[in-house]
Parts: structure tokens; C-alpha cells; sequence
């Protein structure tokens, strides 16, 4: 099989406690995630984590999971390994008697290795392209991914969220999404989890971005990008592709 080239790489980490059966007198730590495709979402089969110098890895499974178990604690190095591709190593701390959950998204498509590594609390991942995957699962809202996008070439964003039962109403200089309830409603817009005015939705080009999420009720939108002063509005939320 021809090696795959990946130019993005980014791990997000979020450290959890172990059930209380599992924690007894063991005072190792233990890491466990998934790896998937930046493009797609899809689990990656074949991708190796190992802690450096304690001779512990694991190989991401069909569904993309993989752990490891009795680790030390500590400040560690963690190496992720795809194929011929790809041989980057992260930093991470260890607890006892914690899990680390890592989240590994890849780009399998690309020609250059240009990695990027986040480490972050849990707010951290879910206002990241590794929450956009997870959010996906709920099908509350109209999810695009990098794949879906691309499909879509030289479309715009305002026929992009057309297809999504939103409305760019514009006046001589602006133009704001409304979602159609309400007698007109204008959206909350976020980019890369920072929360825009929503008149600058004509500045965000479809061919940059990695990922779109289209909530047409308040209610459907996720808590941490819900508007902390009420309202029944949705939002529209972009995931550059840089």
C-alpha cells in the first residue's frame, strides 16, 4: 500500500479519574482516545501511541480506540506513530490513578507534515474541530465536514447555509443570518469557537474552512456557545481548515 502523507496532526488531552474500582492501591496512570480523520471524522485503524521510555503503546482499533495501561506518572513523552508518514512526539502529564483521554485527528490526504499539538482542558477540546466530530454524533444540527466542503467547491456560504434552512438578509452594508423562527431571528456566529458578530458572516470564505455546524433553534445549540443572556436564536459555528 502507498504511504500516506499527513500535514496536520492535533491531539487534545482531558484528564479524567478512574472509576472507583479502579483505583485500589494502583498508583499508575493509563491513557485512552481515538484517532479519526480531520476530513472526514471516520476512525483510523493502524495509528501507534506510545510512551517513550516505559515501553507501553497502543494500536487504534477499527473504531480508531486505543489504550494503554499502568503507565508512570509524570511528565512524559507520548509518540504517535502512522504508517511510514508520521513520527511526532507530545509532551503530557500523568497523574496517579488518572486516565488521560486523548483525541487524535489526522490528515491522511495531504502531501506535507506540518503537525500542530494542543494540550487542554475539556473546554479546550470541545471548541475544537475534535469537538465538532463529537458533536456530530448527536444530530441535533447540520453538520459539514472538510470532505462534505469539498464537495461543494466554489459554492458559497450563504448557499451552504441555504441548503440548511437559513437566510442572509442584507442590507447596503451587512448581511446577517437569521434562522427563520421567531418572524426573523438573527444567529450567533462563531469562528474557531470565538464567538463574531454575526454581520461578518459574508467574511468567512468556504474554501478555509474545515468544518460547519448550523443550529436553526436555541435550543439544539451546545452550551458552551449558547448566548448567556437567553434567547431562542441558533447559531452558525465554522472550523478553519489552517
Amino acid at each position: 500500500m502507498k504511504p500516506v502523507a499527513l500535514s496536520g496532526l492535533l491531539v487534545l488531552c482531558v484528564g479524567v479519574p478512574r472509576l472507583p474500582a479502579q483505583v485500589g492501591r494502583d498508583t499508575t496512570a493509563r491513557i485512552v482516545g481515538t484517532a479519526r480523520s480531520s476530513t472526514n471524522g471516520l476512525p483510523i485503524a493502524g495509528v501507534m501511541v506510545a510512551l517513550r521510555g516505559a515501553r507501553a503503546f497502543g494500536v487504534s482499533d477499527s473504531a480508531g480506540a486505543f489504550a494503554l495501561a499502568g503507565l508512570p506518572p509524570g511528565r512524559q513523552t507520548v509518540r504517535i506513530l502512522y504508517r511510514d508518514s508520521l513520527s511526532y512526539d507530545s509532551e503530557v502529564t500523568l497523574k496517579r490513578g488518572k486516565t488521560l483521554a486523548l483525541s487524535v485527528l489526522l490528515d491522511v490526504d495531504a502531501v506535507e507534515l506540518s503537525p500542530i499539538v494542543v494540550e487542554a482542558r475539556s473546554w479546550r477540546a470541545d471548541r475544537s474541530l475534535a469537538g465538532f466530530y463529537d458533536r456530530k454524533k448527536w444530530r441535533f444540527g447540520r453538520f459539514y465536514t472538510l470532505a462534505d466542503l469539498d464537495r461543494r467547491h466554489g459554492l458559497s456560504l450563504r448557499t451552504l447555509l441555504g441548503e440548511s434552512g437559513v437566510q442572509l438578509r442584507c442590507g447596503a452594508m451587512y448581511c446577517l443570518p437569521f434562522s427563520g423562527i421567531m418572524g426573523g431571528c438573527v444567529m450567533s456566529l462563531f469562528y474557531d469557537g470565538m464567538r463574531l458578530p454575526a454581520d461578518q458572516i459574508e467574511m468567512i470564505r468556504l474554501d478555509e474552512l474545515a468544518g460547519v455546524e448550523v443550529y436553526k433553534h436555541g435550543f439544539d445549540v451546545p452550551i458552551e456557545f449558547q448566548n448567556p443572556f437567553g434567547g431562542d436564536c441558533g447559531a452558525v459555528l465554522a472550523w478553519s481548515r489552517y
